[in-house]
């Protein structure tokens, strides 16, 4: 009978725990990585080439002189383990962003790619 009590009581533990992997994406498609991403003039570069090239931004922010685009891609990592008297959780988060300043004309004022470069990969439909 104990077996049977040991047994039942190990079975319930196995079935309380459990692991997660999550891995993904969110946010626009980081074309700024590509090889044919395009370069950009100061003052030449217009607000329409950029969309042309990216898309719609991420965000778009009207300052006093100026409107900032800017685009960002995220990728998530995530692990645990979840047992019946303890849990266990690590996410990592890697922000890829492009940001493009304009001034009042549309023409390009300067432009910045984040240090954390996430690889470009192409989206299938």
């Amino acid at each position: 009978m104990n077996w049977f009590r040991l047994s039942g009581v190990l079975f319930l533990l196995a079935a309380a725990t459990g692991c997660t992997s999550d891995v993904g994406f969110s946010g626009v498609n980081n074309v700024w990585r590509s090889e044919a991403a395009p370069t950009w003039e100061p003052g030449e570069t217009t607000e329409l080439d950029v969309i042309t090239a990216f898309g719609p931004p991420s965000q778009l922010i009207s300052l006093d002189k100026e409107t900032v685009y800017y685009y960002l891609r995220e990728r998530r990592k995530g692990y645990g383990v979840f047992l019946l008297a303890y849990n266990w959780k690590d996410q990592q988060l890697v922000y890829d962003r492009a940001i493009f300043f304009f001034d009042k004309s549309g023409k390009l004022t300067k432009h910045s790619y984040s240090p954390e470069a996430l690889p470009y990969e192409e989206e299938s439909d």
